[in-house]
């Protein structure tokens, strides 16, 4: 009854129209290509008021989530993918996307089990079996690890994405010809990437060519000046840099699983 009044008060003050129209901008910026700010203050508007519902609903509550999680605020996207979840046991990119946050949050058994669901509604997901190839890796379920990325690559075959983690796992199994191998590949789709020119001076270095590896660390930190800070903070097992959702970006040390 507290909102029918409220409606009743604001298109008397401001007239239907124009509150139709406001409604109409939140709808635009929500489910649009918006700033994240933007979005969280259109999905705000439009899950608080009342509006949506159903599909749009839980397209509202994961469209919030998505922004909540590139700002970094992983614990509200993670309620926001709940929402979502619980509007649609079934939507696999809920579960995909939720995932991703509790990973960037170090909660990795949490982020394979949501990527199994995924799997489980969409078995032929390349980006999920990208994101748990990723998460074993850092779980150290190496040989586990490789086979989903091997899977995602068979299903999306020469996915970059899909290449640096694959590689970043040839590098902890000390296999260091494929990681090379594959981080060619993967520079080859993205040259600037400087997180698989570390990784593959690293592995040059350990194979003994200290020329080429010193080239693509010095390449990597022409890039990004304080890319040896967020090397160290992987520690085999452990990452704190959130990579994009289906995105994942190895970062290696040179004291890292050697």
């Amino acid at each position: 009854m507290t909102r029918s009044i409220l409606a009743g008060v604001l298109s008397a003050a401001i007239g239907v129209p124009a509150l139709a129209q406001g409604y109409e901008e939140f709808s635009k910026k929500c489910f649009g290509n918006s700033s994240p700010d933007q979005t969280i203050e259109a999905c705000s508007a439009l899950i608080a008021g009342g509006h949506v519902g159903g599909k749009d609903l839980a397209a509202a509550f994961k469209n919030r989530g998505n922004a909540f999680d590139d700002k970094g605020q992983y614990d509200r996207a993670i309620e926001d993918y709940d929402h979502v979840i619980a509007i649609n046991p079934k939507d696999a990119d809920a579960f995909n996307n939720r995932g991703t946050s509790y990973r960037a949050m170090g909660q990795y058994e949490r982020a394979i089990q949501d990527y199994d669901q995924t799997l489980r509604l969409t078995p032929k997901s390349a980006m999920a079996l990208n994101n748990r190839c990723f998460a074993k890796a850092l779980m150290g379920q190496l040989e586990q690890g490789l086979a989903d990325g091997n899977e995602s690559l068979r299903l999306r075959p020469g996915d970059a994405n899909t290449l640096a983690s694959r590689g970043f796992i040839y590098f902890k199994m000390k296999r260091y010809e494929a990681a090379i191998a594959d981080y060619d590949a993967e520079l080859r789709a993205n040259p600037g990437d400087p997180y698989s020119l570390f990784g593959r001076g690293m592995a040059k270095r350990i194979k003994g060519d200290s020329s080429g590896g010193d080239a693509d660390i010095a390449a990597a930190r022409a890039i990004r000046a304080d890319i040896a800070d967020g090397m160290a903070s992987l520690e085999c097992n452990k990452i704190k840099r959130r990579p994009r959702r289906g995105h994942p970006r190895p970062v290696l040390t040179e004291k890292l699983c050697q």
